[in-house]
């Protein structure tokens, strides 16, 4: 089918002047042939657009408070066509779910796009998609869990920084809300660190590196192997989270990148938070840990986990596409470039 034209530590956030050793990442590329695009910043009094591209909202209270909550950011908000609707268990059928996102795509009073929700239905959607159109049009683009699929896809393909936060059904605590403070409305370079030790880190493999973040749900980037809407893995930095997988699953999908060339050809992998990724009978199951162990202790380039990304209320808002510095020595990971300008 044809494109339509039209998913306890203090948080540290870096504010200093970029010297001349930032700009020299200015026209760093993103995969050979793509240079890095970043979305205008956002100010009060602009426009958020909300759609919904994949599952039906669960909740018809859950845009209400959404609109509150930009509101208090000073933000407008537009309410996609298919939010309040269902189809099967999609919020619309697959041409109108990408009507929807690349009419705010095309839309001049919209500076900014965010999700209802996640659930499933992205993938379905990238061929009605048209990328020339989304390059030519940059808006901040934020969401998670199955809008990985969305992020990867549109900042591999067109070089344009996307987001990694919550969405219109996710908590919008003081704490996530600082974030995103920081990046969309300041332009901050941050680093990221967690501020509770409730999210405890485990290092599997020490060291320091540098690479363009990409990443996601784990199920949603092993679901696109073998596509065309993933990065070519060689220097990047790799971050996952996921929901309520068994350790057999993550370790079926962990073999599976693994076996696609991704987890040796990547600089490092920032593992986030697995919520509720416990077996259903653990005396026969290898626990999450025990998975993250054997896959990661000898890969010999840094690897951490418990970084504050996920399916969890105290979240970081993290750019895909930025060149980042992570120290797997401290669970850290830092921007080396604002995201937005």
């Amino acid at each position: 089918m044809a494109p339509l034209s039209r998913r306890s530590f203090i948080p540290m956030l870096g504010t200093a002047i970029l010297g001349a050793s930032c700009l020299s990442f200015e026209n760093k590329l993103v995969d050979d042939s793509l240079k890095i695009i970043r979305p205008n910043r956002l100010k009060e009094d602009d426009t958020i657009g909300v759609c919904a591209p994949a599952g039906a909202m669960g909740n018809p209270s859950d845009m209400d408070e959404f609109k509150a909550i930009l509101s208090k950011l000073g933000l407008n908000v537009k309410v996609g066509p298919n939010i309040p609707g269902r189809h099967g268990y999609f919020s619309a059928t697959d041409e109108d779910r990408a009507k929807e996102f690349m009419d705010f795509i095309q839309d001049d009073e919209v500076q900014g796009i965010f999700f209802i929700r996640g659930g499933w239905g992205c993938a379905r959607i990238l061929e009605l998609l048209d990328f020339d159109i989304i390059k030519a049009n940059p808006k901040v683009v934020m969401g998670f869990s199955d809008i990985t699929t969305l992020l990867n896809a549109i900042t591999s393909k067109t070089g344009l920084i996307t987001f990694h936060g919550p969405g219109g059904n996710s908590t919008w605590n003081d704490y996530s809300i600082r974030y995103i403070k920081e990046l969309f409305f300041k332009g901050a370079v941050v680093e990221y660190k967690n501020a509770s030790t409730d999210h405890k880190i485990v290092n599997y493999s020490s060291g320091i590196t540098q690479g363009q973040l990409y990443g996601g749900n784990l199920s949603v980037i092993t679901s696109l192997i073998g596509s065309d809407y993933l990065p070519d893995w060689n220097g990047k930095v790799l971050f996952l989270e996921d929901v309520m997988e068994e350790p057999y699953r993550i370790d079926r999908m962990l073999t599976q990148l693994k076996l696609s060339g991704a987890l040796d050809q990547v600089n490092g992998i920032i593992l986030g938070n697995f919520h509720k990724c416990t077996a259903e009978e653990p005396h026969k199951s290898f626990t999450l840990e025990e998975v993250f162990e054997q896959h990661f202790k000898n890969l010999n380039k840094p690897v951490f986990y418990g970084a504050q990304i996920g399916h969890i209320k105290n979240k970081f808002t993290i750019p895909l596409g930025i060149k980042i510095e992570m120290n797997a020595n401290l669970g850290s990971f830092k921007l080396l470039l604002p995201s937005v300008d």
